[in-house]
């Protein structure tokens, strides 16, 4: 909150707060619920403010750190009365770390605020949708969850860094052990720290993707060859190059590596994997589309229901882990393609072709236009939509919905415990 040396003080809550008088410049305000972003929304004097690490029925005094003509961006000052929901953080890092945005608020209200902000998107931008019911599946674990993660590494020997952004910032928290990772990935990130003592040469700043699996009790990370080249021994237990871990979900094991993506949440990816399963159960048998299929975790089960699947994705080395992954499996009716999705989809090769369902899982940015209209124009009976961000979500779907699609499920899932981010699974049917 960036208070001097003894003006902080702790409330019951374990939110740091000043113990000051009210201010000049600081206002009042009573947060009226969480919106996608992370911060508490409240008004004053005919503008909107938002509040980062609040709670929807928090009274607070708060102070401005950025004004426009319609908002303010606020920051506490004091919690003069906490809501009922409000709890201490677990991690003393909170609040600087970027990582989390809700340790302060209760998980069982951090779902249904979830489940608030995907049913306000859908009903407000696509209103035949207000009969729907639209849940958010928790986590079964809150914390410990995570088996994928990106560290910041600064500096080297005794003035070096690894850990997290702070907060809108590049500047690197310093991170120990973080409650939001595996075990076995808070002990990768105890070894790199431990590399980065040792080492008192002088690096640039750089990033490690770090990967756990809980079936091989092993970890890697994504250039663990770098580290080699430096220290002259690994320190970091998983061997030379991009090492490859075994993952089991449902029936199914993936290979994957740090570098190539795959759900981080360990208690929820078999889910997602059976959500997408069952929307696609009544979409007819011949042909399906997994579009950004990455290492195949949505190709493999469809292969079992439909006669014919294409794998769709741009990284090379995803493509070839899917291909591992579908041989492992014994799938012979699968066709993994290396090309950028929207470039295929505007191609001869995917236009000759006919589809009962297509599912799409892109990144945090969406689809997009182009690729949007081009599914569009492929017209399959039935479109999946697996998202990880409801703002482009919604943005892509207006290009088919409800001109040319109706959307008949939204579910969403927090992937993502203790933060603002959760993954969302659409189904469409085609307008007849």
């Amino acid at each position: 909150m960036g208070a001097p040396e003894g003006e902080k003080g702790r409330n019951d809550q374990g939110m740091s707060i000043k113990r000051k008088a009210k201010t000049a410049g600081t206002f009042e305000v009573r947060i009226e619920k969480l919106v996608y972003g992370g911060s508490g929304l409240a008004h004053h004097e005919g503008k909107v403010v938002f509040v980062p690490f609040s709670v929807p029925g928090d009274r607070l005094l708060v102070r401005p750190v950025e004004e426009k003509k319609t908002f303010v961006r606020a920051e506490i000052v004091q919690i003069l009365k906490p809501a009922k929901g409000r709890i201490a953080p677990v991690c003393a890092h909170f609040a600087r770390c970027g990582g989390c945005h809700w340790q302060q608020l209760e998980y069982s209200r951090q779902i249904e605020a979830k489940r608030q902000i995907l049913e306000e998107i859908f009903y407000h931008r696509f209103p035949q949708t207000r009969d729907l019911p639209i849940a958010m599946r928790a986590s079964a674990l809150p914390y410990g969850y995570r088996s994928r993660a990106r560290i910041q590494i600064r500096g080297s020997g005794s003035e070096s860094s690894a850990g997290f952004f702070r907060c809108g910032s590049h500047t690197v928290e310093d991170v120990e052990y973080c409650p939001l990772l595996r075990p076995l990935l808070n002990e990768a990130l105890h070894s790199v720290r431990q590399f980065t003592l040792k080492v008192d040469a002088n690096t640039s700043s750089r990033e490690l993707d770090m990967a756990s699996s809980e079936e091989e009790d092993a970890w890697a990370t994504a250039r663990p060859e770098a580290v080699e080249e430096q220290a002259g021994t690994l320190l970091l237990g998983t061997g030379t190059g991009e090492q490859m871990l075994r993952r089991r979900v449902g029936e199914f094991t993936y290979f994957v590596t740090a570098a190539s993506f795959f759900q981080a949440n360990d208690f929820m990816v078999a889910e997602l994997v059976d959500l997408v399963r069952k929307c696609a159960e009544n979409a007819g048998h011949a042909s399906a589309l997994d579009l950004f299929a990455g290492v195949g975790l949505f190709s493999l089960p469809l292969a079992r229901q439909f006669a014919e699947v294409i794998a769709i994705e741009g990284s090379p080395p995803a493509v070839r882990l899917c291909s591992r992954n579908a041989k492992t499996a014994g799938i012979g009716n699968m066709q993994v393609v290396c090309a950028d999705v929207c470039t295929w989809l505007q191609s001869r090769e995917a236009r000759a072709r006919s589809h009962d369902l297509i599912v799409l899982d892109p990144p945090r940015t969406g689809a997009g236009p182009e690729a949007m209209e081009a599914i569009r124009e492929l017209a399959p009976g039935s479109i999946i939509y697996v998202s990880c961000d409801p703002q482009t979500l919604a943005r892509d779907l207006a290009r088919l919905s409800p001109r040319a699609y109706e959307i008949s499920f939204v579910e969403g899932l927090d992937m993502f415990p203790q933060t603002y981010h959760f993954e969302t699974v659409v189904r469409l049917a085609k307008n007849r």
